[in-house]
């Protein structure tokens, strides 16, 4: 049933009435100036109290509501399907309005307001711009002590910067945002999240979060089980397997990654035993077949040759335990980077080595990682926010940053064949492609917490970046409480990468 909308209130004397129809925030665009928010117009149409407009409500399927209000002389305003709904006349006036978001769709990014205040995301943090740049629009009239339209009288609108153009400008992608909101459903990632980044500049194209917030109705969210209030692309996790690039690239960079080692399914160190996911062992590994099958023992004996203090470096440099700044004091989670007096035995070094112990990281971070290998070796701060458009639509863009060179090219090339290895043999077949070629890498993550049934919950990780040849995209989803990295999220990486290049989203 459409809304209606009694606007008057009682006075004492015969007096102009202003009455708010609508109110707008400062718009929210992506990187190629699409709205986001205020995007999907909605028709609101005045009605005042005359024969004509009593007739004309018989359009209506509130009809009964509208003409109760009319009978009383006051007059109503109701949302109606279309703009053209009823013919502008004296009697009816048909108003353009906007609904702030489309549903569903970057509701962790964006946010949401409570009595037109941002309370997360965007909202929250950019609500001082956003509430200047905002706008109204209202009805001025006359109307009598009980309300009534006074006969003869004309309605005026009142339109105080009600559809201003200046607003926050995302590096978000709008299209490539709603390919991976719609692959999350696909892949039934219900609890979780899946992140694009540009490779060459780290720029957020593209960021959900599951389950989303409901935020037609809030109290719905506040109930569910599952906390939609949590940005998972920016909350730290165990991360697990994807991690093993990070001792890879240690081990490359500090010219020690020439073992060569025979997986038998386990490996002790310091007293403590280590499986592998292959029980009976993977036999002679070298870096490249390690990878390939994310082989657990090969790496915890690599993190015990590269050394604490190297491994640690390497991981500092390439972000972890850094939270990203999107300014205003929009921080995501840092992460948990163990200190080096944490590491006091081969143990606790080898459970670093293939990302487990107290590593903690967020999807971004593991994406960034993944960026910097894809790029030939630049570190890039994620961001955000592109910059900003006035009220002439002129664009001026945020801070830029210049990448720094923190890997030697030689060592991304390595890193590249071998997660390449990954998807053409290995633990991410799922993620294969024929349209071209991509590297990745899969994680089953142990938690550290326990369900209901004494079982340890595990995440479940996909990351990767494509085309091979041209490294622009890089993608990382993750599902709480998963299967596995190759059966949960590989598919869905899979579909979100041939998304994009069908739609032409490739530079040659």
């Amino acid at each position: 049933m459409l809304g209606v909308k009694n606007i008057y209130s009682v006075s004492t004397d015969n007096t102009m009435k202003t009455n708010t129809i609508s109110k707008t925030r400062g718009n929210v665009y992506d990187r190629n100036l699409n709205r986001i928010t205020n995007s999907k117009e909605k028709y609101i149409a005045c009605i005042k109290p005359t024969a004509k407009g009593f007739l004309e409500s018989e359009k209506l399927t509130n009809k009964d509501n509208v003409k109760e209000e009319l009978k009383k002389g006051h007059l109503v305003t109701t949302t109606v399907p279309s703009f053209d709904f009823f013919e502008n006349s004296n009697d009816i006036l048909t108003l353009t309005t906007f609904e702030r978001y489309e549903k569903n769709s970057l509701c962790h990014i964006l946010g949401y307001c409570s009595n037109d205040k941002g309370m997360y995301g965007i909202e929250k943090y950019y609500n001082d711009i956003l509430e200047k740049t905002g706008g109204s629009l209202s009805l001025k009239y006359h109307c009598d002590a009980l309300g009534r339209v006074l006969n003869g009288e004309a309605v005026e609108v009142y339109n105080d910067n009600y559809n201003n153009k200046s607003g926050i400008v995302l590096t978000i992608d709008k299209d490539i945002q709603k390919i991976v909101e719609n692959a999350l459903i696909n892949h039934n990632i219900d609890v979780g999240c899946g992140i694009v980044l540009d490779v060459n500049t780290s720029e957020i194209l593209a960021c959900a979060s599951t389950p989303v917030i409901d935020r037609s109705n809030l109290n719905n969210s506040l109930q569910n089980i599952n906390s939609p209030f949590i940005n998972r692309a920016f909350s730290e996790y165990a991360v697990g397997s994807v991690f093993k690039v990070v001792t890879a690239i240690s081990a490359i960079e500090n010219n020690k990654n020439s073992l060569i080692y025979e997986c038998k399914g386990n490996i002790t160190k310091s007293n403590n035993t280590f499986n592998c996911s292959k029980k009976d062992g993977h036999g002679e590994m070298d870096l490249k077949s390690a990878m390939t099958y994310s082989c657990n023992p090969y790496f915890i004996e690599l993190s015990c040759i590269v050394g604490t203090e190297d491994l640690l470096n390497t991981a500092t440099e390439l972000g972890f335990n850094k939270a990203a700044d999107f300014g205003n004091g929009y921080f995501t989670d840092k992460g948990n980077l163990p200190k080096e007096e944490e590491l006091n035995s081969n143990a606790s070094l080898g459970n670093l080595g293939f990302g487990q112990g107290s590593l903690l990281a967020t999807p971004l971070q593991i994406s960034n990682c993944y960026a910097v290998i894809a790029n030939g070796g630049y570190y890039n701060e994620p961001t955000l926010i592109k910059g900003y458009i006035d009220e002439n639509e002129k664009f001026s863009s945020g801070s830029k940053q210049t990448g720094k060179k923190i890997l030697n090219t030689e060592t991304c090339d390595i890193l590249k064949e071998c997660l390449l290895n990954v998807v053409q043999e290995g633990t991410g077949k799922s993620a294969f492609t024929s349209l071209f070629l991509s590297c990745g890498k899969t994680a089953t993550a142990q938690s550290g917490q326990y369900n209901e049934n004494g079982v340890e919950i595990k995440h479940s990780w996909y990351v990767g970046f494509f085309p091979y040849e041209k490294p622009q995209y890089v993608i990382c989803i993750m599902k709480e409480n998963g299967i596995s990295g190759g059966i949960d999220c590989a598919p869905a990486f899979k579909e979100v990468a041939e998304e994009i290049y069908i739609h032409n989203r490739i530079e040659n």
